[in-house]
This record gives structure tokens, C-alpha cells and sequence, in this order.
């Protein structure tokens, strides 16, 4: 680290936001969830002199959205990135951010903070000099995309007018084009109880789930490995929980489990969760078993033109930073796809950290990546426009 680095004004903001607790109560129902991080967000936009307001997810939990208008409605960058984080686990002071050999530790340093600030950072010295701007800029501050992605899908319903998103999630300052999807859902397969003395009056479930997992580990997970994404590789298919018996003396009559079906671009997540669906019974059916499918989410992909303003203006600016300009793909999903997907914006991913930081036990971010996302954020928001005369070519 040298100087400049170890004084810039956004570490003082991420120092900040890691030590506000925002576990998402879906991961620890103790916690207050991101309200009081929402809060600490909110008064410092204000305080830089943005128009802000906060949209009720769930009780407590607001998103934060900042509009910095420009007059430039026809080109408008959006950043955003969410406040909520997995839960402590057992890392060490989690919200007490430290410094050691070039890295900042906490709960939340890695996944998403240090993108958050970097956003932060970006929209406040871009009030400082709003006629320098060539697009209008909002930044949104998002709840529970850790679990469900609410915050973001409530986000989408205000249908606000969007030409270019940079959603904040760790790529090593990497400017991720393409994503997997995935298609999650329980199946069941239900049996016969009976005594553990007399199994052959019973139809064991855990049995017969056995079966089915054997197809999906060896008939599915080939058939996947045969599609392919030049930037994303192959869809993979994954058993996560099991569940079944009521007793040991007792033959189950059910047995669950959760699936996790990922989706390369090109995929359709509705119509993947349908065909595999039907393999599922005709297999059943083959076997003589009885199942139950119930699907939990259906996430689609993320799959960007290479030839959008954004992405173009995203590797110039990449260059004039000395990052790399080259695009890449990304095998976990984000709040990008669901942009792109539903309301049809031109969405890339950037942030700093390693996705391996992510959920780890002692979660850290690198304090240079740090700052040189906040400086990519920053160039984008003064430098993006979708003029074709101001193009990044």
C-alpha cells in the first residue's frame, strides 16, 4: 500500500459501513437486518447534497435509492449494489474492520461493502460537480439479495428509466459480461411406512431417492457436461440437503431433497426447471416411484452485448485505469441478470475482492482493489453516456 491508498476517503467509508451489523435475518433471525446500515447510508447522501428517498422492503428493512439528475435523462447509470450480509459465523470481531498485509477484514468487507463504498464515494464527489456529467446517476442501496433478492425486485417495480447498470459484487476488478443462472427446487419421493421389523411391508423412500440421485449424478450431470459457454463453461447440476425418516425403527415413507440446478447463458430458466422436471418423472415413472417437485426460484441468467455503450465505456475506462479491458463470465449469479432479464438494461458486474472472500470464515477484501473500484465507478459515472458521438469505441 503507499500513501495515497492507505488515506483515501473510501476506506473511511467501508471502515464505516462493516461496522454496522446488517446480517440478513434469513441467516440469523436475531438480527435487525440492514436497517441501521440504511440509515447510515441515507444521512450520508443527504448530507452530499443527493435527492434521496428509501422504499419499504420489509419491515425495517428499506432500500436506498440516490438520484443525482443532470439533465441527461436519456442516459442514465445506475449503481447498485446490497447492504446485507450471511451471518458472523465464527470470524473474530467480525464488525471491527482491520488492517493486515495490504487487507481490510469484516463481515461484509468483501461481500458487497467495499463495493457499496466505492458507489458511495463515486455519487458524492459527482454532486460536487453534477455539469460535468453526461448521464443522470442513481444509486441504489439494496436489502436481502443474499436471500430472495426482494430489495432489488422492489427496486425494478418503480419501472425508473435505466440505460446502463454496474451492480457491485466481487469480480477482482474483473468487468463480468455473462453469469450462470439457476434453477433451485425440491423433490420428494414418497414411499409406505411401515415397522423396521417388516421392511417388506413398507416402501422405503430414502431407497428410492437413491435411485434418483444416481440418475442425476451420472445420466444429468453428463448431459450437462456436453452443453457449453465460451465465458461461463458448462451447467452443473447439484443435490444440496437430504432429508427423510421419522425414526430408526421406522421404514420412511419420504424422503426430500433440494436441487441446484445452474444455468449457463442461452438457458432458459423456466423451460430448464420444466425439462428436467419431465426426465424426472419419465424416470420415476420407469422406476415405479412416486414424486412430488416444487420449485424454489428460477434465476435467469446474465448474458450482456459486448457491443452496449456500457460495456464499451467499461473497458475504455478499465484502460485508462491500467486494469484489464478484456470481458470474462463468471460460474455464481447476481442482481445483474435480473436487470438485464426482466426490465431489459445493459448490466455489467464489477467490484473488488475474490468471490472466495465472499461467505468465508475470515472475509477480507484487498485495500487497493478498494480503491481502484472506487475510481472505475467514479470515471464511469463522469465518462457514461449513451451518445452515439461520445461512444467508447
Amino acid at each position: 500500500m503507499n500513501n495515497d491508498t492507505d488515506s483515501h476517503e473510501v476506506l473511511e467509508i467501508l471502515e464505516d459501513l462493516i461496522s454496522i451489523p446488517s446480517v440478513n435475518p434469513a441467516y440469523d433471525d436475531r438480527s435487525p437486518g440492514e436497517g441501521p446500515l440504511s440509515d447510515y447510508v441515507e444521512r450520508r447522501l443527504r448530507k452530499a447534497g443527493l435527492q434521496v428517498s428509501r422504499q419499504q422492503v420489509l419491515p425495517g428493512r428499506d432500500n436506498i435509492i440516490a438520484e443525482l439528475r443532470t439533465g441527461h435523462a436519456h442516459s442514465t447509470l445506475l449503481f447498485e449494489s446490497h447492504m446485507d450480509t450471511v451471518n458472523a459465523g465464527t470470524m473474530i470481531d467480525p464488525f471491527v474492520p482491520r488492517y493486515k498485509e495490504g487487507r481490510l477484514y469484516g463481515r461484509g468487507a468483501c461481500d458487497t461493502k467495499a463495493t457499496l463504498a466505492g458507489m458511495i464515494y463515486a455519487m458524492e464527489q459527482c454532486a460536487r460537480h453534477p455539469e460535468r456529467l453526461q448521464s443522470d446517476l442513481i444509486l441504489c442501496a439494496s436489502v436481502d439479495e443474499e436471500h430472495v433478492y426482494k430489495g432489488l425486485s422492489a427496486f425494478m417495480d418503480l419501472n425508473i428509466p435505466v440505460h446502463g447498470a454496474i451492480v457491485g459484487e466481487p469480480t477482482e476488478l474483473g468487468i463480468v459480461v455473462a453469469h450462470k443462472g439457476c434453477v433451485r427446487f425440491a423433490l420428494t419421493v414418497l414411499g409406505k411406512a411401515a415397522h423396521s421389523s417388516v421392511p417388506d411391508e413398507g416402501i422405503n423412500a430414502i431407497y428410492q431417492m437413491a435411485r434418483m440421485i444416481d440418475f442425476i449424478e451420472h445420466r444429468e450431470q453428463a448431459y450437462l457436461a456436453g452443453r457449453y459457454h465460451p465465458l461461463c463453461g458448462s451447467p452443473s447440476i447439484s443435490v444440496g440437503t437430504i432429508k427423510g425418516g421419522q425414526q430408526i425403527n421406522i421404514v420412511p415413507d419420504r424422503c426430500v431433497i433440494e436441487i441446484d440446478r445452474r444455468i449457463i447463458p442461452g438457458e432458459d430458466a423456466a423451460e430448464e426447471f420444466i425439462i428436467l422436471s419431465d426426465k424426472l418423472r419419465k424416470e420415476a415413472d420407469r422406476l415405479g416411484i412416486r414424486i412430488e417437485i416444487e420449485p424454489y426460484l428460477l434465476d435467469p441468467s446474465l448474458n450482456t452485448s459486448l457491443a452496449s455503450s456500457l460495456v464499451q465505456w467499461s473497458g475504455k475506462v478499465a484502460s485508462q485505469l491500467g486494469l484489464s479491458n478484456q470481458v470474462r463470465g463468471v460460474p455464481y449469479g447476481s442482481d445483474a441478470s435480473k436487470l438485464q432479464h426482466y426490465q431489459g438494461i445493459p448490466s455489467i458486474v464489477f467490484g473488488p475482492g475474490s468471490i472466495k472472500q465472499a461467505h468465508a470464515t475470515e472475509e477480507w477484501v484487498p485495500v487497493d482493489e478498494v480503491v481502484q473500484a472506487a475510481n472505475f465507478y467514479l470515471k464511469m459515472a463522469q465518462q457514461f453516456t449513451t451518445e452515439q458521438d461520445n461512444g467508447g469505441n
